[in-house]
């Protein structure tokens, strides 16, 4: 064996069992069940594929990996991550507690085979993305209803009794008079997109499209509704309460949102944070770790998978705003970053596993499972 492959090998032992010291304290596994976890999780960051199959051929370990493969499915089988513990340790390696949080709700799904993958996220908007907290795998395909939506906000106040919620946003799917009203009685703030074909009304006037509303809006422009607003075409039914913002964008499409106990001027910005969400899913498919990639059909397994690319998700992501406080990235003409904070934390925690000695991967993982960002020089070592 070359040196520099037994340098290698030797790093990634040093990185799973560093990692795997840190995550004793959050989940509770048996040794060898959280062993397997670790690899998948610094192995996924590594390859950037959810393929058991191509994994198993990157453990370093003696056995073969027809075996290695074969122990990755019956972790699958038979262990069941705890959610409120993923979902607490990823708000401690974030940092989040302790602030108002602003959350955004949102569906991603495709299709393999005759099956549909249908998962409904609920996550934190920090900074450009959203951090994911709970999720759940549809048994249909299409919309979530009330109770599903309800359920999962339900999971988020078990788990965080006392988090502040700063406010919930979500796209024209996610709007609905059971659902508004369930929001509005637990004191949620929220920002919901309306869709133009929808009525609205208020005390001493006809229900209107709210089409006619944005009918004089030019490209670019915004208006806010005065007073308080109800859905509907019977003015005898009052529904939840809402104040109304509304922008034409610049492709002429109409963005407007009914809010609650928010200020309206800020209704806009707050939604449009959201697509934070968006960008989560892109880097857990196509832009990170290919999970359309997987074969996964069952409910439970695909959990447990998501489950292992949060966690991988907020590692390189922390990795990322590691980088760019000790290195601030370049930025394109248009003002975007030339490499997402993802893509930054991918090659940061990558070069880790290769160029590191055993104590500096022992100090960058105790750095990157601290609350606050860390200041230390230590990440100029994978630039």
């Amino acid at each position: 064996m070359k040196v520099s492959q037994y340098a290698k090998i030797t790093d990634q032992v040093f990185i799973c069992s560093n990692l795997s010291l840190s995550l004793e304290g959050h989940i509770s596994l048996w040794r060898t069940r959280r062993q397997t976890l670790v690899w998948l999780v610094a192995l996924i960051i590594q390859t950037g594929t959810v393929s058991l199959w191509r994994l198993a051929g990157h453990v370093d370990t003696r056995a073969k990996t027809l075996s290695v493969h074969r122990r990755f499915e019956r972790f699958f089988q038979y262990v069941h991550l705890d959610e409120a513990s993923i979902a607490q340790l990823i708000a401690h390696i974030m940092g989040l507690a302790g602030k108002p949080w602003h959350l955004a709700l949102d569906r991603t799904n495709w299709k393999f085979g005759r099956c549909h993958i249908n998962i409904l996220m609920l996550g934190v908007v920090h900074e450009n993305v959203c951090i994911p907290l709970f999720w759940v795998l549809l048994d249909k395909a299409g919309n979530s209803n009330a109770r599903e939506r309800t359920d999962l906000m339900g999971r988020l106040n078990e788990t965080f009794p006392d988090q502040p919620i700063a406010s919930l946003s979500g796209d024209r799917e996610f709007i609905g008079e059971r659902w508004m009203k369930w929001l509005e009685n637990q004191g949620i703030p929220f920002v919901l997109r309306l869709k133009v074909n929808m009525f609205i009304w208020k005390e001493g006037y006809v229900p209107v499209k709210l089409s006619v509303h944005a009918r004089r809006l030019e490209k670019r422009q915004k208006c806010i509704l005065k007073g308080t607003w109800y859905l509907g075409r019977d003015p005898e039914k009052k529904t939840t309460p809402i104040k109304v913002a509304m922008m034409r964008l610049k492709t002429g499409e109409m963005l407007i949102v009914a809010t609650s106990r928010i200020r309206i001027k800020t209704a806009l910005p707050i939604y449009r944070s959201r697509w934070g969400i968006e960008t989560l899913f892109s880097c857990l498919k196509t832009r990170g770790f290919g999970l359309e990639d997987t074969h996964m059909t069952d409910a439970h397994k695909l959990a447990t998978l998501i489950g292992i690319l949060a966690i991988a998700f907020c590692l390189a992501y922390k990795a990322g705003l590691w980088v760019a406080r000790v290195k601030p990235p370049r930025h394109k003409s248009h003002g975007r970053l030339q490499r997402s904070l993802f893509a930054l934390g991918l090659n940061a925690f990558r070069k880790a596993m290769v160029k590191m000695s055993e104590m500096e991967i022992r100090d960058y993982m105790m750095a990157l499972f601290k609350p606050n960002n860390p200041r230390k020089p230590l990440i100029e070592l994978v630039f």
